[in-house]
């Protein structure tokens, strides 16, 4: 609960306060450099061409100046060791003429005292600082800014904890950015983890730019750090630039206003013991600056800049700030004070300064970044420039996450109030969520509205609102889980997570799906769903089908969980929810396996692409065939409804026969008045059929083993009957491979136990040419089926792959060779000593086939000989892996 309110405070802000704080970003990383861009925009006015004589000494510039200006007042000037540095004045305003407060500020020419020209780039600079530290729109825009600095700290902190990794010691789970995500994974990588990146920077920024923004604020810090107050400080307003590159000097980060130092941190300003006690209007005797100026060197030991500060009025003292040749930072200036005949009246060296009035003369330099020198500035000028990116992201994820939550809001509204057929007193199928951005809770609606709608009662709830008890309570449910971060519960169901680890067992008559989403770039692909599996199993529950993971929303296997909702719901015809995009692909071949058979026909069938080269594929994945509906049944709909099937009507965009639009439909089973357009309008697509296929690239073709299968009028099945007995030899088949890649297999040195029964063989067999292929030949084949003169499938390949050494053991389960019936898993158990064996040898086991009988007895075959938890780690390691149906 507590995390929840600090995600909504956090995007709360972040769209609220976002679009200001990239604002000020921006142009404060523009002003990073404003010194060294005008430097170079304005070669012989900031900087000049060194020439022999050497530089003038302040009094000879003054007096050069004052000749070249007679008319105007010098204030101030500053000059530099640099050879190549101009000297700077200020020059006292002229009454009713602008420049400002502090006058007018001109470069001269070090070497003769010559007015040098207007500075070229320093009114973009002012408007940026406007717009850095108000938006240019002053008061109000200024308390803008200071509220979104605010808010960048509260953005920082609520984010930190936000992101908080399980492995908090794990530096790569902070700091590693993997840009392998995709979509929404991709955007919330980019926000948290740079985020991580640049958080001590805006942290920095922000705490030393509210120091611009509020009073209060500057007050506190005065106070803490006991540091005396400036006697002049305009709020929000620049220091008097002393000892600096030029006018205008921006910092970076997101925060109002500029340096400011006080005037005892060695910023310039007037000191306070700075009076004559001359009566005011008295006359006065001009400052000796070529006799003080041999005092100022030798007290000072050397500068590298300095700022004399004439004196005006009934002043009888010189203020020079200045920077000794190595300063500690650019704002690290010492004040000098001498009186008229030279005495010393002040000295505050920067170095001598308490730490907490170090602290407040280094305000801006920490707020820039220049406090840590180049790769501090650089730093936080990137870090400013890129606070766009967290508006931006911000902005996509957060209308990401309103679009799934309407999705699945409009999911829950979809759902029909009653079944649409009488569930009798089955109990309601619970559907149990926990979403993080809404995709799993509208996938959740979605399956309960397809069950519901088949005429099975529903319950759907989210994770979080239910106890363990009240899984126990159910008979049948489906879990629809997304992982965060690093294998993590979303940030709602926590709490589930916690209390599911304390819980007892009880869920024995529980049969569960699994649907786990994630996304397969992190280390921990679906780890929430993967922990809330093993729970389910090792508390007593039973599976309904294995676990299917969702890469994303990889559509394939959204289809297959479909797939396992039509077989859930007795219907087996769900429409798919994102129609398959399908390749187009010929019949080669097919022949019956087990002529003479007391079991329905088995067919194998082989395929290759209709036009270009045989795509790659690997052992364990899976065809999605778009089937067709047989002749028959087409032209007995035709009959029904009086129409031709050659009338052309228009379906998904194109113009074809209404044939063809029944033969890839659903038929419907009452008529549709209208004519041939109507009934095409009237038409949901043909769900698609999954095969596990029974051949490798090598072999030049696609084949899979086909079982038929029989409706209760005795027709056969939609995809059993249109590639085994309706589709003929080069007639064009829809179809496309998905990757399976919980199915995949292991090195080819790791030994192998393969399991399966009936067309279960199929994936079974495509994993011994492999293995074959690729040099393995610890391979062991368990095999069952009905009899061994009629169904032992493939029995050429299979014995002379056993002849050859290949196939290093066979075990065979025929249950209708002998009275009692003897089943796979009876091979298994027998052989346990032998498991065992290949186990600890690290063999993996493969089942395929029947999920009803032989999966979970092969299952439990397994822990009763080594243990639940065992077989759980072997699933954990990938060493059991099923493909069960």
């Amino acid at each position: 609960m507590i995390k929840a309110v600090w995600f909504q405070l956090h995007w709360l802000l972040g769209i609220t306060a976002g679009i200001v704080l990239a604002i000020v970003g921006v142009t404060g990383g523009m002003l990073s450099f404003e010194d060294k861009i005008l430097d170079a925009l304005n070669p012989g006015v900031r900087t000049v061409t060194e020439r022999p004589g050497g530089l003038l000494a302040p009094d000879a510039l003054l007096a050069r100046v004052r000749a070249n200006a007679p008319e105007r007042t010098v204030t101030a000037v500053t000059v530099s060791t640099d050879p190549a540095r101009a000297a700077r004045v200020v020059l006292a305003p002229l009454p009713g003429q602008g420049g400002g407060p502090r006058g007018e500020t001109r470069y001269v020419d070090p070497y003769d005292g010559a007015m040098l020209g207007d500075i070229r780039g320093l009114d973009f600079f002012r408007t940026t600082m406007q717009i850095h530290r108000w938006l240019a729109a002053g008061d109000v825009g200024k308390q803008i800014v200071g509220a979104s600095t605010v808010a960048l700290i509260v953005l920082s902190l609520t984010g930190l904890y936000l992101r908080w990794p399980r492995r908090m010691l794990n530096w790569r789970a902070w700091f590693a950015l993997d840009i392998a995500h995709r979509g929404r994974s991709f955007l919330w990588e980019l926000h948290s983890v740079i985020g991580t990146w640049v958080l001590p920077f805006y942290l920095l920024a922000a705490l030393t730019g509210l120091y611009w923004s509020y009073d209060w604020y500057r007050s506190a810090l005065f106070d803490l750090t006991g540091t005396p107050r400036p006697q002049q400080m305009r709020p929000g307003g620049p220091p008097p630039q002393a000892a600096q590159g030029g006018p205008g000097q921006g910092a970076p980060g997101p925060a109002a206003g500029s340096p400011g130092q006080p005037a005892q941190a060695g910023q310039g300003g007037r000191p306070q013991g700075g009076q004559s006690g001359r009566p005011q209007g008295a006359p006065r005797a001009a400052l000796d600056i070529a006799a003080l100026w041999p005092v100022f060197l030798k007290e000072s030991g050397g500068f590298s800049t300095a700022t004399l500060r004439l004196p005006q009025g009934n002043a009888q003292s010189l203020t020079i700030s200045y920077q000794p040749h190595d300063p500690a930072h650019e704002r690290a200036n010492n004040t000098l004070v001498l009186d008229a005949a030279g005495t010393v009246r002040e000295h505050r060296r920067y170095d001598d300064l308490p730490a907490g009035q170090k602290l407040m003369g280094s305000i801006f330099v920490l707020h820039s970044g220049a406090f840590f020198g180049l790769p501090g500035l650089i730093l936080m000028m990137l870090a400013s420039l890129v606070m766009p990116l967290f508006a931006i992201t911000g902005w996509m994820l957060y209308l990401d996450r309103r679009k799934k939550k309407a999705q699945a809001r409009a999911a829950a509204r979809a759902l029909p109030a009653t079944p649409i057929a009488a569930a009798g007193t089955d109990a309601p199928v619970l559907v149990a969520f926990a979403s993080q951005t809404g995709t799993a809770e509208r996938l959740a609606w979605q399956s309960a509205g397809a069950l519901q709608a088949a005429g099975l009662p529903v319950t759907v709830a989210p994770l979080a609102s239910l106890a363990p008890d009240a899984i126990a309570a159910a008979r049948r449910a489906l879990f629809v889980v997304s992982t965060f971060g690093e294998g993590e519960a979303p940030d709602a169901a926590r709490g589930f997570a916690r209390r599911m680890a304390a819980a007892g067992r009880g869920l024995d008559h529980l049969d569960y799906g699994l649907l786990a989403l994630g996304d397969r770039a992190y280390p921990h692909f679906c780890g929430f769903g993967q922990s809330l599996d093993a729970w389910l199993r090792t508390h007593g529950a039973t599976p309904l089908f294995d676990r299917i993971e969702v890469d994303g929303e990889d559509p394939g296997a959204l289809r297959h969980w479909q797939a396992q909702l039509g077989a859930l719901s007795g219907l087996g015809t769900l429409p798919d929810w994102v129609a398959p995009r399908y390749e187009h692909w010929r019949l080669l071949a097919r022949r019956c396996l087990n002529p003479g058979s007391s079991g329905l026909p088995t067919f194998h069938v082989a395929l290759a692409p209709a036009d270009g080269p045989l795509p790659d594929w690997r052992a364990g994945d899976i065809v999605e065939i778009g089937p067709r509906n047989g002749p028959a049944a087409v032209e007995a709909v035709l009959a029904r409804h009086g129409l031709d099937g050659a009338a052309a009507v228009v379906a998904a965009g194109q113009t074809v026969p209404l044939r063809d639009v029944l033969a890839r439909s659903l038929l419907p089973a009452a008529t549709v008045t209208g004519g041939a357009q109507a009934l095409a309008d009237s038409l949901a697509p043909l769900p698609h059929r999954e095969y596990s296929i029974a051949s490798i690239p090598a072999d030049g073709r696609l084949e899979l083993v086909i079982r038929q299968t029989r409706n209760a009028d005795s027709s056969l099945g939609i995809g059993s009957g249109w590639l085994t007995a309706h589709a003929t030899e080069g007639e064009t088949i829809d179809l496309r491979i998905r990757a399976n890649p919980g199915f995949h297999g292991p090195d080819a040195a790791r030994p192998m136990i393969l399991i399966g029964n009936g067309t279960g063989l199929a994936g079974l067999r495509a994993h011994l040419k492999a293995r074959i292929h690729g040099g393995g030949d610890r391979n062991w084949l368990l095999f069952g089926e009905r009899n061994a003169a009629h169904d032992f499938y493939f029995r050429d390949e299979i014995t002379a792959w056993q002849s050859a050494g290949a196939l290093a053991r066979l075990d065979l389960a025929f249950s209708r060779d002998q009275n009692a019936r003897i089943y796979v898993q009876d091979r298994l158990r027998a052989a346990g000593a032998d498991v065992a064996a290949w186990l600890k040898d690290g063999a993996a086991i493969y089942v395929c086939g029947s999920l009803k009988g032989m999966a979970p007895a092969v299952d439990q075959v397994l822990t009763d000989l080594i243990g639940a938890p065992a077989v759980e780690a072997l699933a954990e390691e990938r060493r059991y892996c099923r493909d069960v149906y």
